[in-house]
């Protein structure tokens, strides 16, 4: 019979090559779309980590993240929370820093970090503000006062934020009322008059804040808002209490009305809201308030 024949040699092994480090951002950049689309969250903030010096990366990363955190299928709080477990507040925040003068990068930065202040949670509201979140908030409000996307995103988000006191504090603290009522002054459009007008109503509950927002030229921005929106009830009740709140119903502010020449402007603004057929009770409650303290004039 015939010998069998000898096994074949067995090829040793050849070690996989390792991959270089720009084959690495080549390969991550490629399956960013695909970590999208399986709402991979975890790996697209370890790729921010891992590549963190590749500003390509961070701002096809950041948009990634901004589409999964504003999704319409009702799954975009589910998708934020995750965002925050894995610490990506803390890495949007040091891609601010690190590349901070990328336009393209910031915009999307600043969105993401708007986004997450969308939340019912005042612990995470209150870990944001912690965090370094709202002086970024701020300065970006400060370097992009023109760009109407940025004063949108960051007057709704410091709504969000305010509503928790130790953020109100630190909003007041760092110029944030100046902020806002510069972005109110600068731009007409509906959600900048109407998260303005929201977050100086809340600023305004602390006594220490109502000068500020006097000085700042709130009353005006507000009466301005009030008439350039008066059909918007939500802007009318918001707008209200931050003038009760801020004192035009004290002496010294009606003084103050009487000799700038705003006092019939805010008479006008006040009966405006009370008078549509839809208004709220808390405006009409306030509006008279006011009203009945700017007749003692």
């Amino acid at each position: 019979m015939p010998s069998k024949l000898p096994p074949p040699p067995v090829e040793p092994e050849v070690p996989a090559r390792e991959l270089t480090v720009e084959e690495k951002r080549v390969l991550f950049i490629k399956k960013l779309p695909d970590f999208k689309i399986a709402g991979d969250i975890k790996a697209i903030i370890e790729g921010m980590r891992e590549h963190e010096t590749v500003e390509q990366i961070i701002v096809i990363a950041c948009r990634q993240l901004n589409g999964l955190a504003t999704t319409k299928d009702g799954s975009a709080g589910e998708k934020r929370d995750q965002i925050r477990k894995l610490n990506g507040l803390e890495r949007i925040i040091k891609a601010m820093d690190d590349h901070g003068s990328v336009a393209e990068l910031y915009r999307e930065a600043f969105a993401l970090l708007c986004h997450l202040t969308i939340t019912q949670s005042n612990m995470h509201k209150e870990k944001f503000g912690d965090a370094g979140g709202i002086e970024r908030l701020l300065a970006g409000m400060q370097a992009h006062e023109s760009d109407i996307e940025v004063q949108k995103l960051g007057c709704a988000a410091l709504h969000n934020l305010s509503v928790v006191s130790f953020n109100a504090e630190k909003i007041a603290t760092a110029c944030g009322i100046d902020r806002v009522c510069t972005a109110m002054e600068k731009h007409t459009h509906l959600d900048i008059q109407l998260h303005g007008c929201a977050t100086l109503q809340i600023l305004s509950i602390c006594a220490a804040n109502r000068s500020t927002i006097v000085a700042a030229g709130g009353v005006e921005r507000i009466i301005n808002a009030m008439t350039k929106h008066h059909l918007n009830i939500e802007l009318a009740e918001f707008s209200c209490g931050a003038l009760l709140n801020v004192g035009c119903a004290t002496k010294e502010v009606r003084g103050k009305l009487a000799a700038s020449g705003s006092l019939q402007s805010v008479k006008s603004a006040v009966q405006r809201a009370m008078a549509h057929p839809e208004a709220m009770g808390n405006t009409k409650t306030y509006g008279t308030m006011i009203l009945d303290a700017l007749t003692l004039i």
